[in-house]
């Protein structure tokens, strides 16, 4: 400090408040514990700021958020719930499955069922009324191949309850990548492989279905899905 009315300057030194460091001492001792339970386990906000921020952040970032937000959504409805037994049943074979190997598939949701779809969706049913499995009800996506396995499985098995129709479970869009020869769309070294390895689960392919719907992300799929589940079978509407 320099003194009134001059003289040498005098150097004092600055003693801490003892009260200030502890609480600076505390802050940092509560400030990293704090850190790490945030970055295993965000909140809901910085979640889905994650899952917003698309190409700012990381597919495996995004994942790993996404997955903390259904975990806080399983954790939250934990005890709520009811036991629901699921039956998750593939349609028959389509005119379209002839052809899996050598074109991508997709939506087309026009299309049949070939002979041994039809065959195999009766040997289902049958199987269903041997099994003697209470139904309480059934789904299917609009695609003619779904509804015609659903209902010919259900006369088979004398199920009464009408197929509901639900669009949420109709076949993911692979957008313009559909009816493509699969060897020109998955050439080694191409963008579809590229943008696959780039964006893991939230690659979306580009264009439209020849239905017109925007290509889907595997992401897209587990979203629609689990908000299917969630609204029909876990709320109690959709039976037992």
């Amino acid at each position: 400090r320099c003194p009134r009315g001059g003289g040498p300057l005098v150097l004092e030194p600055v003693m801490p408040n003892p009260l200030s460091a502890r609480l600076a001492r505390l802050a940092l001792a509560a400030a990293i514990p704090l850190a790490s339970a945030l970055l295993a386990s965000p909140p809901w906000w910085l979640t889905r700021a994650l899952l917003a921020s698309g190409r700012l952040v990381s597919p495996q970032r995004r994942l790993a958020a996404w997955d903390a937000l259904q975990r806080r959504a399983d954790q939250s409805a934990r005890g709520s719930r009811r036991r629901v037994r699921v039956l998750l049943i593939r349609h028959g074979e389509s005119e379209a499955n002839l052809q899996a190997g050598q074109i991508v598939g997709g939506r087309d949701v026009a299309t049949p069922l070939s002979a041994t779809g039809e065959e195999q969706a009766r040997l289902l049913g049958e199987r269903l009324l041997r099994d003697g499995l209470r139904v309480d009800a059934v789904y299917a996506s609009h695609a003619v191949r779904a509804r015609k396995t659903a209902d010919i499985a259900c006369a088979a098995a004398a199920i009464r309850q009408r197929v509901r129709i639900e669009p949420r479970l109709v076949e993911f869009s692979q957008g313009s990548l559909e009816r493509r020869w699969r060897a020109e769309v998955y050439a080694a070294g191409g963008p579809v492989l590229r943008g696959i390895a780039a964006h893991s689960l939230f690659y979306r392919p580009p264009g439209r279905s020849p239905d017109g719907d925007l290509g889907e992300s595997q992401w897209d799929v587990e979203r629609r899905m689990r908000s299917f589940i969630e609204a029909e079978l876990l709320s109690g509407e959709g039976g037992g």
